[in-house]
């Protein structure tokens, strides 16, 4: 009795296989929409106002999937943030470029502040974690709105972060205008 209860389970499961693998190479056998543009370069325009400027690029590797690089630069308070880093995102929406994404970064960070009357600084490698969304604008879906938080760890001793003053981990954010191609 337990074979045959077992063999019935075992059929109705191949079954559900079966059945679940045809649709889905029914829904891959659609044809693809064709998306018209993978890359964009952005801007931060808080860089014309104020001492808070970013340049980044970014680019379609498989679908859903982009490399980009970005270079910022902040002053507040005195305190300066000079980073370089590379980042792969992923758009669960399937369209690059466009939407909800997440991501990691790795990159490196150049931080000095005023200490005791000096300036002291720290340049260490950093690792993070980015959500952004991105609007696809205008008739051609070309211009670009993005927006993010993320947050960093630095990779560096507490020795070294203490010298400076600068926690282990700090949050960012994201605003740029761009073009897409």
């Amino acid at each position: 009795m337990k074979v045959w209860r077992l063999l019935g389970t075992t059929a109705v499961c191949s079954l559900m296989i079966v059945a679940h693998g045809r649709r889905a190479r029914a829904q891959t056998g659609a044809p693809l929409i064709p998306i018209p543009n993978r890359t964009y370069v952005a801007l931060n325009p808080l860089g014309i106002p104020f001492d808070i400027a970013s340049f980044e690029v970014e680019s379609a590797v498989a679908t859903g999937i982009t490399i980009g690089g970005v270079a910022s630069y902040t002053d507040v308070n005195n305190e300066r943030y000079t980073t370089f880093e590379g980042k792969v995102r992923f758009y669960p929406g399937e369209i690059v470029l466009q939407g909800f994404s997440v991501g990691l970064t790795a990159g490196s960070l150049r931080y000095s502040t005023p200490v005791n009357g000096t300036r002291e600084t720290i340049s260490t490698p950093t690792v993070g974690i980015v959500t952004d969304y991105n609007w696809m604008l205008g008739p051609l879906h070309r211009f670009v709105v993005g927006t993010g938080v993320g947050a960093k760890r630095i990779l560096a001793s507490s020795d070294e972060r203490n010298r400076v003053n600068l926690d282990r981990a700090y949050l960012t954010a994201r605003g740029v205008i761009g073009f897409a191609f």
